[in-house]
């Protein structure tokens, strides 16, 4: 007794026996009460645990399905595809693979089975049945999915044929047919599973063939096991935890693609329910001594190095709190205290950094605002105010700089020219060829017409005694797009930008529209009654390549009529659930507020900002409208 009644008579040791007498016993009456969880109530709540890792599971496979759908649709609606334009569409698929990283091969094929286009990925290896799958979506009416069952696992491939409808109609025309490697559906699965820490996942098709097991390292054949029990159950709609030899499977149905189940398995050993226990027990073991080393020693230290250090403390916080950042914090240790002041240090350094970071941030953001207002200037100030005719536009890019553009000047006292153009990629680099573009068709649209200039209009040829030399004056303006693209292509061609757009030129006095569409989205002139053309492309984008042929087309704009441009930021514009604005929105907008006049922009703009609502604006949305009186 005498040997600790000096120990008794510091507040230290009082302290540490005080924390252990309260501490130790109430951690071993923790472990004891948790000891007395049943194995039953153990098994709960592995079977709650694996659920929700089945519902998650689940969801995200239904989603990554859904996307996929949705990216093979947005690919069956492409101009290029609807049209059977080989060459473009098979360079569409292949550019859409690349900027996707997508695993699978894409046919475009016509409603007589024939393959119009094919992504180079494609092997023609295996023979696919695609006059049988065109007459069965055709009957369906939708999109719908076939196992292609190869020689071996890693031949086979889940099919996903979407049919190709005709413009303005819902007639099937032919359909894009994408096939993805079950090995790739595989590493999917796989992925998730390790994700989840999920020791097996089932993934089961419709017909009871094993996509996906993870755990088998190398599938090697594609098996179908409908008449195992679990898989039975499953695609008989059965949902739920089943509890057999040592093991819990939950089944987990998928309606994907229509009515037909898909489903997936997850299964957990026993082993690890028991494991846990062990693992508990011994922490809570472990976790009494280690306390109470940690409390004996931190309480007997903390209270006399404590106090000094915290008022050093304090006084650095208050001079930091005046701005003096480089006030000396002299505080060292290994302790609590010590990893504070160490806190505190890396907290004043970091400060530092953020204002350093911060005056370089808006030295950016000056410049940006710059090259903003740089690109403002590119577009018009102000748009002709012309006695019969209305005109309009609306400019919203996705950053701070865009590649989209427009414009509407005159040529000469009798002619005004109209462009639309979407520049591709985003940013700096797009804006920068953007100004390039816009520039370029204002001075080449005003150049002496060279001779060869109306060869490549399959519509008007030129010779020596065709004496209608407005149309010649028309041919000249529109000339700019091929002279804009023979310079691109050839003084930037290793930069691959290019640009698709719509010029055309209207003779204001008698309404006729001369135009040129280099690969942009369709125009459209519309009156009461509704859309009455759709003025689609004559040519490739501008700066692909040199000497390309552009067709000029023309058509006559009536009084009460107007026509409408955009790109396609306004189509591809996405709500939070990831839908497109779509044309035939647009269209059925246009048409709903038609007497709005060149106003209707304003309607379309704020039909797309409640489309978005709130998410992010992925591209520029330009437009423009010109009516006339």
């Amino acid at each position: 007794m005498k040997l600790i009644q000096p120990f008794m008579k510091s507040i230290r040791f009082r302290i540490v026996g005080l924390l252990l007498l309260c501490l130790i016993p109430s951690t071993l009456g923790g472990i004891f009460l948790f000891g007395l969880y049943t194995e039953k109530q153990l098994k709960e709540i592995a079977k709650k645990d694996l659920e929700g890792h089945a519902k998650l599971a689940a969801q995200m496979i239904r989603r990554l399905d859904e996307e996929r759908q949705e990216n093979t649709a947005f690919v069956a609606s492409q101009p290029e595809i609807v049209n059977f334009q080989a060459e473009e569409a098979r360079f569409f698929v292949n550019e859409f693979i690349k900027f996707h990283q997508w695993r699978g091969f894409f046919l475009v094929v016509n409603q007589e089975g024939k393959v119009i286009a094919a992504s180079d990925n494609y092997q023609p290896t295996q023979s696919l049945p695609l006059k049988l799958w065109l007459g069965e979506i055709e009957k369906k009416h939708g999109h719908l999915n076939r196992l292609l069952v190869g020689k071996d696992y890693d031949s086979s491939k889940d099919c996903l044929i979407m049919p190709i409808w005709s413009p303005g109609s819902k007639t099937q025309i032919g359909s894009v047919v994408e096939c993805l490697p079950l090995s790739v559906i595989s590493e999917l699965i796989d992925n998730i599973a390790k994700d989840a820490e999920i020791q097996r996942i089932l993934l089961v098709n419709y017909e009871g063939y094993i996509y996906a097991d993870t755990s088998i390292k190398r599938y090697t054949i594609l098996e179908n096991k409908q008449n195992l029990p679990l898989v039975n159950q499953l695609l008989n709609n059965r949902d739920g935890i089943i509890y057999s030899k040592g093991k819990f499977a939950y089944l987990s149905p998928i309606h994907l693609r229509g009515a037909k189940t898909w489903g997936i398995i997850l299964e957990d050993s026993e082993e690890s329910v028991e494991a846990a226990i062990s693992n508990i027990n011994h922490i809570g073991y472990s976790l009494v001594v280690l306390i109470g080393v940690i409390v004996a020693f931190t309480s007997w230290t903390v209270i006399h190095h404590s106090t000094i250090p915290i008022l050093q403390l304090t006084s650095a916080s208050q001079a930091m709190a005046e701005g003096n950042l480089d006030y000396p914090i002299t505080v060292q240790g290994e302790d609590e205290i010590g990893i504070l002041a160490n806190s505190f240090i890396h907290m004043r350094n970091q400060i530092k950094t953020l204002i350093a970071q911060e005056i370089r941030d808006g030295v950016n953001r000056l410049e940006l605002e710059k090259g903003r207002q740089i690109q403002q200037n590119f577009l018009p100030i102000s748009l002709p105010n012309l006695a019969q005719w209305q005109i309009d536009a609306v400019f919203e890019p996705a950053r701070s700089v865009s590649g989209d553009f427009y414009d509407a000047f005159l040529l000469g006292n009798n002619h005004l020219a109209i462009v639309i153009g979407d520049v591709c990629d985003k940013g700096v680099g797009a804006a920068m060829f953007m100004g390039l573009f816009r520039s370029l068709l204002r001075v080449f649209s005003g150049e002496t017409m060279p001779g060869d200039t109306c060869i490549r209009d399959v519509n008007y040829k030129c010779n020596s005694s065709d004496g209608d030399n407005k149309k010649k004056v028309v041919v000249q303006f529109l000339n700019a797009v091929r002279l804009t693209n023979d310079y691109i292509a050839t003084e930037h061609g290793d930069m691959a930008m290019f640009a698709t757009l719509f010029f055309g030129v209207i003779n204001i006095s008698n309404g006729n529209l001369s135009y040129i569409n280099a690969g942009h989205e369709p125009v459209f002139i519309l009156n009461s009654e509704g859309i009455k053309h759709k003025l689609k492309s004559t040519g490739p984008a501008v700066g692909m390549m040199p000497d390309s042929t552009f067709t000029i087309d023309s058509l006559k704009i009536d009084p009460g009529e107007m026509l409408i441009g955009y790109t396609d930021g306004v189509t591809d514009a996405r709500s939070p659930t990831k839908e497109f604005f779509g044309r035939q929105r647009l269209m059925d907008t246009l048409t709903a507020n038609f007497s709005a006049k060149t106003e209707v922009l304003d309607i379309i703009k704020q039909e797309l900002i409640s489309h978005i609502d709130g998410s992010t604006q992925f591209d520029d949305i330009t437009m423009i409208a010109v009516y006339r009186n």
